[in-house]
């Protein structure tokens, strides 16, 4: 019963952050939304940052494999994998829940680069960078690790302008100039 207060818990608070961000999000209000006591928020997490780190480690975790799981679908080419990972991006930013990229809102709302907050959000890049590498390795593209670094730099930064456009512009672009990228670096 406990672990599935504990979800509960991470499900409203992945919600609301998304949608109000980190600070504008009371405990108050996450407990009352997932109809619990103060004690189960405390008991599992211990504050509200450590349910933050939370919410940006599971979130990351997730959306890793669903990126892994689209790029598997798209192709067996890594190369084409990594093209596969940039469309994906469009089809998130088309979705009416997208709300922009958590993790940029986690670097945003905590500046101190070495708050917990602030460190998740860099470890969901660093995970994404690793898929990028993984895949420019099999692809056997030039300097796997500082294209991947691009890729992964290219990918956040489209998240960032579409939450501004609301539309699929930023993910065409950043698809682009991934394809521009992989050209360089399979010659």
């Amino acid at each position: 019963m406990a672990n599935s207060k504990r979800d509960l818990v991470l499900t409203c608070a992945r919600e609301l952050f998304e949608r109000e961000g980190f600070h504008a999000t009371g405990v108050d209000r996450i407990l009352d939304k997932a109809g619990v006591a103060k004690m189960t928020l405390y008991n599992n997490f211990g504050s509200k940052d450590q349910l933050i780190v939370e919410v940006l480690n599971q979130s990351s975790l997730l959306m890793m494999e669903r990126i892994k799981q689209y790029a598997l679908e798209a192709s067996s080419d890594s190369y084409e994998q990594i093209l596969a990972i940039f469309r994906a991006l469009g089809e998130w930013y088309q979705d009416p829940e997208f709300c922009g990229c958590m993790f940029q809102a986690a670097v945003a709302e905590f500046p101190d680069h070495d708050s917990a907050p602030a460190q998740a959000a860099l470890a969901h890049l660093k995970r994404l960078t690793a898929i990028f590498n993984e895949l420019c390795q099999k692809a056997m593209l030039k300097d796997p690790e500082e294209l991947s670094r691009k890729l992964a730099l290219l990918a956040s930064g489209a998240s960032c302008v579409a939450r501004q456009a609301k539309a699929r512009t930023p993910a065409d672009d950043a698809l682009n100039i991934a394809e521009i990228l992989l050209e360089r670096a399979s010659k």
